[in-house]
């Protein structure tokens, strides 16, 4: 009898123990690619956009207290983050500047785009997070450099809404660069 009840009770422990299915996300601009020629800029390039080791995470990063991060382990990342960001951020910029922006080893343009993710994460106070730094260059000169530093209440509780949130701001950073490439374009 003694051993009966232990066996149904290790039966009713694994059964209480569902197992998570893991969720996955993908950082994507909110335009619509559409099949069509590309008409590269002669002007700007993309050049390199690095994020934040604690950001390049297969888990989604939320602060805690006293400043800790967490990263989910059941809410991924569906590709690394570099390439969700770069992927979402030259979609955006060559929609927002009207201008195609290939990668500088193709275009090899006067003057390159480089950025930099310094922060992207959901915060305890139930927004998300993003700075980042950006600057122009020609060859080794730079040519300007800006900050972006923003945060973006969620919509609602879930990390659904703070990839929503997210992929908000990496628009609004978008913009803020196209702004930036437009006003240093030549006449």
């Amino acid at each position: 009898m003694k051993y009966s009840y232990l066996l149904l009770l290790a039966l009713l422990a694994g059964c209480a123990g569902q197992p998570t299915e893991p969720s996955s996300y993908l950082l994507r601009s909110s335009y619509e690619l559409q099949t069509r020629t590309l008409k590269p800029s002669k002007e700007f390039s993309m050049g390199t956009v690095e994020v934040a080791s604690y950001i390049d995470q297969p888990g989604l990063v939320l602060e805690t207290d006293n400043g800790e991060m967490h990263h989910a382990r059941h809410n991924l990342w569906a590709e690394p983050v570099y390439e969700g960001v770069r992927n979402a951020l030259t979609t955006s910029i060559s929609h927002l500047s009207n201008m195609d922006l290939l990668p500088h080893k193709l275009a090899q343009t006067p003057v390159v785009l480089d950025i930099y993710i310094d922060q992207l994460h959901g915060t305890r106070e139930g927004s998300a997070k993003l700075v980042a730094l950006w600057w122009l260059r020609s060859g080794d000169q730079l040519v300007s450099a800006h900050q972006f530093s923003e945060e973006k209440s969620l919509e609602s509780a879930g990390y659904p809404a703070l990839v929503q949130a997210e992929e908000a701001l990496l628009e609004d950073l978008a913009r803020a660069i196209a702004n930036t490439l437009v006003t240093n374009k030549a006449p």
